[in-house]
């Protein structure tokens, strides 16, 4: 085998080369050069002795000896690279990649490693946080933590936190009103969402909901994530329509305090989602958050 398969590595480029049908995506691809690609592809007809590819400007295409190799090789390598990634994964070397958005990762995750790190201190994390919406198993993602409207696909999906939203403040905030009723807030300094975030989390809905229409001119502060708007609230500088559970540790300890008697409106849910099968890691990692969210 060892004299056979002296040419593993072009072997690899040969199958990048078939499924891209171009060398320079396939080049892209494996991180080398073009010429590198067609370097090896050449060494590879000559050891073979037989024309792989017919080269165009643009694409190339498989010759009959090309697709017959293509056809065993493919498979062989695919099996091979998933063979390696099971004995990894079941070997604890590899990180469980998790992913959530910024604000869940802040306000509700981080604060509670610390309780999973001491009772799991096998476990290695790697957390993945960004508010882009990941292809999962394009970027090799275990766990997820997603906020959304709709319960996402897959067969191994929890439903973990609903969210509800409400007002909330800092006790550092001056009010101009004695914020007895809903029509108050129509003249104290609100901050407001801007940017990506769905209609249903800013005033003008909770105002909606409430029968009153929000005056244009208390759009004085508007932020573009939520956490820039709950540091806002919190340093004083003006009322947030926020939620639980990403507040709860604020208004735990009164660093933000809530309008009681206003209205709470129900929102999205967190979802849990576990893309793996088999790795205990996973398991351990999602009834941890199940309990924490209980």
């Amino acid at each position: 085998m060892r004299k056979t398969l002296t040419k593993l590595p072009h072997l690899i480029t040969f199958e990048a080369a078939c499924r891209n049908s171009n060398f320079t995506r396939a080049a892209e691809e494996l991180g080398v050069t073009r010429v590198s690609v067609s370097r090896q592809i050449a060494e590879l007809e000559q050891e073979l002795g037989a024309t792989l590819f017919v080269r165009d400007h643009r694409k190339t295409s498989l010759t009959s000896a090309g697709r017959l190799l293509e056809a065993e090789v493919a498979p062989a390598l695919h099996q091979i690279a998933n063979a390696i990634q099971n004995v990894s994964k079941t070997s604890g070397d590899v990180p469980l990649t998790v992913t959530t958005t910024t604000a869940f990762a802040t306000y509700w995750l981080m604060p509670r490693m610390v309780d999973f790190s001491n009772q799991f201190p096998e476990v290695e994390l790697n957390l993945v946080v960004t508010d882009r919406k990941l292809d999962l198993a394009a970027e090799n993602i275990d766990v997820a933590i997603r906020y959304a409207k709709d319960k996402p696909l897959g067969d191994n999906v929890t439903p973990l936190l609903r969210e509800r939203i409400f007002p909330v403040l800092s006790p550092k905030y001056s009010p101009n009103t004695s914020l007895s009723e809903p029509a108050d807030l129509t003249r104290e300094n609100l901050l407001h969402l801007s940017g990506i975030y769905r209609p249903e989390a800013r005033w003008p809905h909770w105002f909606s909901a409430n029968g009153l229409v929000l005056p244009a001119e208390s759009t004085k502060v508007a932020l573009n994530t939520y956490i820039n708007m709950l540091q806002a609230a919190i340093a004083g500088q003006g009322i947030a329509l926020a939620g639980n559970p990403l507040v709860d540790p604020y208004l735990a300890d009164g660093t933000l305090m809530k309008l009681d008697g206003f209205l709470e409106i129900e929102r999205d849910y967190f979802y849990l989602i576990n893309a793996t099968t088999d790795r205990d890691d996973a398991e351990k990692f999602c009834s941890w958050v199940i309990e924490q969210a209980a």
